[in-house]
């Protein structure tokens, strides 16, 4: 948006010479900021990879992979800092892509296809959002984690139609996205009054980088560290300078499940996930870890396994995470894998922005914490 007083909001003395001569400095410097004929919000953005396509850990490309409760996430509507952001961008600048802006002039219907009738359904993109949000969080969280929440899903919605015909659910059946998270996001059948306002409040609003939005990963809690996105997802081609380790304190919030937790795997399970036979599998241990502190290989005899490959074939929540803190040998060819967190720890950590909220920091900077580097802008009014 520009500023209403015009360039600069600077007044000039058409009867002085200094004033002639701040005009001509002025029109300068708008040139040199314009640069060479560029249009607001800089070159067109190259294709972003599928949303919604599968990854490497078979996570289907969804931001989390729990639910902020600790249960297993749930499929269609069952059961289940960097610098501050801003509202609005400097005067004379526009930092979102001219193309996004066009697409998203105002509020757009979409499509979803719904798991409960197997069939479409047609509403306002911001009743989507109130569902998806209301799926993805507790309706007791202080407001502004709800309202960091309603943004992350905000934009990673606006990624999934910029991605078209690449996204798993218009693939599938021809729609923008779908109620299953496994394709897209969770979806909760109702709305509490709690979400429903979080949502209002942040009404069109995304986060962008370079103006195009970002890749709003989130997960459930990151236990003092998030995660960059290479280490969890090793081959995603896409470049996200933002999703780097940042604290984050969501062992102030979580529950105890959550923040610590075991799981005994076989030996069968781990030769299966190495490609190897039972009777190989004779030593495991980490033997690489990421900036982080997340395991990043784990040895498996005599071969080494991308830690979020081997969280993908046990399960996503029974290896919870890749924060491993001990690997133990039992007898009978088990070990008990501890660990820390849930959810792959890329990006918004939902209970760590639960315990932001607690101590009074707002959603603006709550997205600025775990998105370094970004900007909250708004869409449609």
């Amino acid at each position: 948006m520009t500023d209403p007083r015009g360039a600069g909001g600077i007044r000039v003395d058409r009867g002085s010479a200094a004033g002639w001569v701040a005009l001509g400095l002025l029109l300068i410097h708008l040139m040199l900021a314009a640069g060479p004929g560029a249009p607001a919000g800089g070159p067109p953005a190259k294709p972003a990879p599928p949303a919604g396509a599968r990854d490497e850990t078979g996570e289907a490309g969804r931001p989390g992979d729990a639910s902020p409760s600790g249960q297993p996430p749930r499929a269609g509507p069952g059961p289940r800092p960097g610098p501050a952001t801003a509202d609005e961008p400097p005067p004379g600048r526009v930092p979102l892509d001219p193309a996004v802006a066009r697409r998203f002039v105002r509020e757009p219907t979409i499509t979803v296809f719904d798991h409960a009738i197997a069939a479409p359904r047609t509403m306002a993109m911001e009743e989507y959002l109130a569902h998806v949000v209301a799926g993805e969080v507790l309706p007791s969280w202080q407001p502004d984690a709800l309202r960091a929440q309603a943004v992350a899903v905000r934009t990673y919605t606006v990624s999934l139609l910029l991605a078209g015909e690449r996204a798993t659910p218009r693939r599938l059946y021809g729609t923008d996205t779908s109620t299953d998270p496994a394709e897209a996001q969770a979806y909760s059948p109702t709305v509490p009054r709690a979400v429903a306002e979080a949502v209002a409040a942040t009404r069109g609003q995304i986060l962008v980088y370079r103006g195009k939005p970002i890749v709003a990963l989130f997960h459930a809690c990151a236990a003092g560290r998030t995660a960059s996105l290479r280490e969890s997802f090793p081959r995603d081609p896409r470049r996200a300078p933002y999703l780097r380790p940042v604290p984050s304190p969501c062992d102030q919030a979580a529950p105890a499940r959550i923040r610590r937790w075991a799981v005994a795997l076989t030996a069968e399970e781990l030769a299966a996930a190495a490609g190897l036979s039972p009777a190989e599998v004779r030593e495991v241990r980490v033997a690489a870890r990421g900036p982080s502190g997340r395991a990043v290989a784990i040895q498996i005899g005599p071969r080494r396994v991308h830690a979020a490959e081997l969280r993908r074939q046990v399960g996503p929540n029974r290896l919870r995470s890749t924060l491993l803190t001990a690997i133990q040998p039992l007898e009978g060819g088990v070990w008990i894998f501890r660990g820390r967190g849930w959810g792959h720890g890329v990006g918004l950590d939902q209970w760590g922005a639960e315990a932001m909220a607690r101590r009074g920091i707002s959603y603006r900077d709550i997205l600025a914490h775990y998105y370094p580097g970004t900007r909250l802008v708004r869409l449609y009014p």
